[in-house]
């Protein structure tokens, strides 16, 4: 197809790693569109950093996780991101939501503990507002 952006094997499992934040099958197709938008984008000599070791590392991870979040959380997302981009804790992310209580804050918080703690990379303001940018421009 003119135009497709076919995922190579690593990122169709490691997508598989997001699912518990989609909870439609509106939502998945959300994430693989949004995602293929942004992975388009991405330059040859951005692509090293990107792709990592198509496992554990690599940028793709932070793109899958913030993507992931505004499919199945689109108003926590939003919320989410405007945090970390203000957070003064960082890079302990997943603290920034603590004043937080309503019932989708609460439920994105325990299922990002439970799973995406551990599959994020660590980040740096810079590499963070990086994706945040990107990502913003198509998942709202």
């Amino acid at each position: 197809l003119v135009g497709s952006v076919p995922l190579q094997v690593w990122e169709r499992e490691a997508l598989q790693d997001y699912h518990p934040l989609i909870g439609t099958p509106r939502g998945v197709k959300r994430l693989l569109n949004t995602y293929r938008l942004v992975r388009a984008g991405i330059p040859e000599t951005d692509w090293k950093a990107f792709k990592g070791d198509g496992k554990e590392s690599g940028e793709f991870r932070i793109v899958m996780l913030l993507l992931a979040a505004a499919a199945g959380y689109p108003a926590v997302a939003h919320g989410w991101f405007e945090l970390m981009r203000k957070g003064e804790d960082f890079p302990a992310l997943h603290k920034l939501w603590s004043a937080k209580s309503d019932h989708a804050w609460l439920r994105f918080r325990s299922l990002y503990d439970q799973t995406f703690v551990k599959e994020t990379p660590d980040l740096t303001r810079e590499l963070l507002c990086k994706w945040l940018d990107r990502v913003e421009l198509f998942a709202f």
